[in-house]
């Protein structure tokens, strides 16, 4: 069982020992093949247990969605999952498209439409946050929208890049990434393989972040 699941599970126990039943699991991962596994083992674990489905970081549309309908095509198709949450890096006046995106999965699957797990087909793999109310300073967004820009001639390298926006998330969920973004108030934090290399201006953070993106692909080939 993975640390979450159990996690999952022994909070679940304390609940039912206090006699509180009012409540579902939400069990998140920017993968959404991980999310697949995840929510099909608790599934079986706890059925009578109400899930929560969402792919946390799924990042910008149209890819932020495209992982989003393959997690819940596969569980709900299965019959799991009670709510739903996408979760897209957006400006404030846009998030309302969160909630069209939601209606636009469920309807599709509805529909019989499947895109299936091929739609993801490797290469570059940005991960960011929905821009929640922990965000200091809101040119998170902006910033988002440009490393994904900057990044585009490295879409055929088995890269991944995170872009957080907060000091509560960001230090621990932009380790696994190989280049990791993480905002504060006046400056971004870069890391690589989890090692922190500086702390620069929000106007400089780019070509400091292309410098170590172009030593990474130096090192490797591109994707079959």
């Amino acid at each position: 069982i993975s640390p979450m699941i159990e996690s999952a599970l022994s909070h679940c126990d304390l609940l039912d020992e206090l006699g509180f039943y009012r409540y579902c699991v939400s069990l998140k991962d920017s993968d959404p093949a991980k999310v697949i596994q995840l929510n099909q083992r608790f599934a079986e674990l706890r059925p009578k247990i109400p899930l929560h489905l969402g792919v946390t970081e799924a990042g910008m549309p149209p890819g932020g969605i495209i992982k989003t309908r393959i997690a819940f095509e596969a569980l709900i198709g299965q019959g799991i999952g009670d709510t739903i949450r996408v979760s897209l890096t957006l400006p404030n006046d846009r998030k309302g498209d969160e909630v069209t995106a939601g209606f636009d999965i469920l309807s599709a699957i509805a529909r019989g439409e499947r895109l299936g797990s091929g739609a993801l087909d490797g290469g570059l793999n940005i991960i960011s946050c929905p821009s929640c109310s922990r965000v200091e300073n809101e040119a998170f967004v902006d910033l988002a929208e440009q490393v994904k820009e900057m990044t585009e001639y490295a879409q055929d390298y088995d890269i991944t890049i995170a872009v957080m926006g907060c000091r509560v998330n960001g230090p621990g969920e932009t380790d696994d990434a190989d280049l990791g973004l993480w905002c504060a108030p006046r400056f971004v934090n870069l890391k690589k393989g989890g090692i922190p290399l500086g702390a620069y201006p929000y106007d400089e953070i780019l070509p400091i972040l292309k410098e170590q993106l172009d030593q990474l692909i130096s090192t490797k080939s591109t994707i079959d």
